[in-house]
């Protein structure tokens, strides 16, 4: 892979995981709202919501990390 090429994945890697990192703390701030009583529905739909868009960005970014694990794998060992 080219030092390019490798640095805008690294970028997008960087982006992914705060994309992650901020999804998460969004996760933490409805849970915050949340007490022993039961949630309203329109709360619960909002973590369900909430949930899809955490999992969506934790994917994203687990998948162009390993994109970047496997650029430096072979970069290290050009043979396989």
């Amino acid at each position: 892979m080219d030092p390019k090429a490798f640095g805008e994945l690294r970028a997008s890697c960087l982006e992914a995981l705060k994309r992650y990192v901020h999804e998460a703390e969004r996760m933490c701030e409805l849970f915050g709202q949340c007490g022993p009583e039961p949630s309203s529905l329109q709360t619960f739909s909002e973590i369900l919501d909430q949930r899809i868009r955490e999992n969506n960005a934790q994917a994203s970014y687990l998948d162009i990390r390993r994109q970047l694990l496997r650029a430096v794998r072979t970069a290290s060992n050009p043979s396989t």
